[in-house]
This record gives structure tokens, C-alpha cells and sequence, in this order.
């Protein structure tokens, strides 16, 4: 009877394991294409200095959403690494890397470590002293555990919704600035 129990488990098991093992290799598909827009209340001028002093973690206001730690060898410049965390109940930690900057313009950059890997890009377009800021976030999930979690997350929505509120914060930071 006890062998009988354990041969079950075993096959019990082994099910379990073929069924992560093939969730985790098919959402290794699960890739991301997100933009996430908004107008900010400022110049391209000022909303690019205020999201690049963000980056640099010269301010904070993207807080409790969102913090930035430039690396010690950083000066926030094109090659340089910057750790982040999207703070919340399960923290989750990624480092960028900026690839390419056009001034009050755009800003490209890469995930390079963390949980996810892909590419970033930020545009800062003119509405007559306005700024149409967006964000198009390129991943894909990295380690098993998220591979396997990430098809039935909201990874999406959780996205925008940080990203809306750091768009909120910016407005408001700017605002008390002026």
C-alpha cells in the first residue's frame, strides 16, 4: 500500500514537473509591447532635465512607485547602467542601459540585468509649450519562475499603471516647481 501511495506521488509529480517545464518553455514567447502616453504641463526642455534628474536620482518624484539608482561610475550618459525597482508588495529589480540620447528629443536604452530584457525608448514631442511624453516598454520575461507566472499576470496593466502615475507625479513635481 505505502509503495502503491509513492508511485502515485511519483507520477503526480512528474506531471507537475512536465507542466512547468512546458509553461516555462512557452512563455519564453510571452513578450511585451507596451507604449504609455501622457501630456505633461512643460517644455520638451524641462520634462526631458526632470526625467533624466529622475534617472540620475537626483529627485524622487516618481516615489512610491518607481526609484532610481544610477550606478557609482554613472554620470547619465549614453553606456551608462542604472539599477531600478518597482516598488510594491514583491519588489521587482531591473538595470538599464541608455543606448542612445537626442537632447529634449528621446532617450533609448536596453534591460540589461533583472527580470526583464529588451528595450525602452522615451520621446518627448512639442504641443505648443506642452510635452507629449511616451514611453515604449520592449520586454520579455527572464528566470523560470517569472516565465512560468508571466501569462497569467497583468504584467501589462501593472506597467501602465506605475507609468501613469509617475506621469501624474511629474505633472504635479513640475507644477510646484513653477
Amino acid at each position: 500500500m505505502i509503495k502503491t501511495k509513492f508511485k502515485k506521488l511519483k507520477i503526480i509529480l512528474i506531471i507537475l514537473c512536465l507542466i512547468i517545464l512546458f509553461l516555462g518553455i512557452n512563455s519564453t514567447m510571452v513578450k511585451y509591447d507596451i507604449t504609455d502616453e501622457a501630456i505633461i504641463n512643460a517644455s520638451p526642455y524641462v520634462v526631458f532635465n526632470a526625467v533624466k534628474d529622475e534617472a540620475c536620482g537626483k529627485t524622487s518624484w516618481w516615489m512610491p512607485h518607481l526609484s532610481f539608482k544610477p550606478r557609482e561610475e554613472s554620470n547619465c550618459g549614453v553606456g551608462d547602467l542604472i539599477d531600478v525597482t518597482v516598488l510594491g508588495k514583491r519588489p521587482i529589480k531591473f538595470t538599464t542601459k541608455t543606448v542612445e540620447i537626442k537632447m529634449n528629443e528621446m532617450v533609448k536604452g536596453n534591460y540589461v540585468e533583472g527580470a526583464y530584457r529588451g528595450e525602452f525608448v522615451w520621446e518627448f514631442k512639442d504641443l505648443d509649450g506642452k510635452t507629449k511624453l511616451s514611453f515604449r516598454w520592449r520586454t520579455k520575461p527572464v528566470g523560470l519562475l517569472l516565465r512560468i507566472l508571466a501569462p497569467f499576470l497583468p504584467i501589462e496593466k501593472y506597467h501602465s499603471d506605475v507609468m501613469q502615475a509617475g506621469f501624474n507625479n511629474l505633472n504635479e513635481f513640475l507644477d510646484q516647481k513653477s
